[in-house]
């Protein structure tokens, strides 16, 4: 059934369906009409051309996600098998939930050298497609960053803050640094203090205050790290080959804390190939708080991923609508008590 049909069936012009359909209200409707024309519509189930409507509207109802993240998914293991992240999920479901209470819908958007190259990033903007942006894990050498900036869409970023040109954009984080700290400080307190680190990439907000976390807690105390990693990195690679390089080093480490869980399961996996028990041999810490199944379970503190997520989505839709509020979010973490950290006598 088209908009024409409609139209004879209630009576009225064609004009009149489309503005019933308008968000905000149309003036050149009474409520009375509009409320008539809307129960009509619903009994015949129709329902208007989408792109008619965004184009009145002159909004899109659609919010991109853009992420380099799913590019990055790391292939590990026989046959090539693909490791997901825990939390790149749990974010993109709390902002799906959070943007569908507004009546948006959500794109997900994978930015890579290609899509960069082709400058996919501005014809979105340029053409409208998308309303605002939430961008997740950007760091500071994505420029398209400051590029969508300059184009005056809002932004939020998510789990980050410190990109060229963030001044103009919202961002909500987690405390990293706090959570970091608590897990030191667990490890301090369990008397620890040849402490080896499996530093955190730097590049990105997040990164860089777990590492400033590690260096301020153990200076706190009066120590350094025993053996810090000549590279640096979040995944289970990256901690499996860091810690055969510690291991080779013969740095006789008590206590490995690594940038992320990834990490950590890659040094205990490491840990194990030496015949090296944890904790007993050696201790672990993560962070992330990523539940994985058994009796292991890493040291770790808990990133509100799901509501990094929720509130991101929440601060651009307020944004959108003209709403005060806050633009930038830092919310708490909280401690994951596992059994990878031995108590020293």
């Amino acid at each position: 059934m088209n908009i024409k049909e409609v139209a004879e069936l209630a009576g009225v012009s064609v004009a009149s369906i489309s503005r019933a359909f308008q968000d905000p209200p149309s003036p050149y409707i009474s409520k009375k009409q509009r409320e008539r024309i809307l129960k009509i519509c619903e009994e015949l189930q129709y329902y208007p051309d989408i792109h008619s409507q965004r184009l009145n509207a002159k909004r899109s109802n659609t919010i991109a996600f853009l992420s380099r993240h799913v590019a990055e998914m790391e292939v590990y293991g026989a046959g090539g098998r693909r490791m997901f992240d825990y939390n790149f999920g749990s974010v993109i479901m709390g902002a799906q939930v959070a943007l569908a209470g507004y009546g948006k819908s959500l794109q997900l958007i994978l930015v890579d050298d290609v899509y960069l190259a082709e400058r996919r990033h501005l014809k979105m903007v340029r053409s409208r497609m998308v309303d605002g942006i939430l961008i997740w894990g950007a760091v500071e050498s994505d420029s398209y960053v400051t590029e969508l900036l300059r184009e005056k869409i809002p932004v939020v970023l998510l789990t980050t803050d410190g990109v060229p040109g963030g001044a103009g954009c919202g961002s909500v984080v987690a405390d990293e640094y706090a959570g970091m700290s608590m897990l030191i400080q667990a490890a301090l307190d369990a008397g620890h203090r040849r402490i080896a680190v499996l530093e955190p990439g730097r590049s990105g907000s997040a990164g860089a205050a777990r590492m400033r976390a590690v260096t301020d807690t153990l200076g706190r105390a009066g120590i350094a790290p025993v053996w810090t990693s000549p590279e640096n990195g979040f995944n289970y690679e990256f901690g499996r080959r860091m810690t055969a390089e510690l291991l080779k080093s013969k740095v006789p480490a008590t206590c490995v804390v690594a940038s992320n869980d990834m990490a950590a399961w890659g040094c205990i996996s490491e840990l194990r190939n030496a015949g090296l028990r944890v904790p007993e041999d050696m201790s672990v810490v993560g962070a992330d708080g990523i539940p994985v199944p058994g009796d292991l379970v890493v040291d770790s503190f808990h990133l509100p991923a799901y509501e990094i997520g929720l509130e991101g989505a929440r601060t651009l839709c307020r944004g959108l609508e003209g709403e005060p509020g806050p633009r930038r979010l830092i919310l708490p973490v909280a401690r994951v008590f596992g059994n990878t950290i031995r108590p020293l006598s």
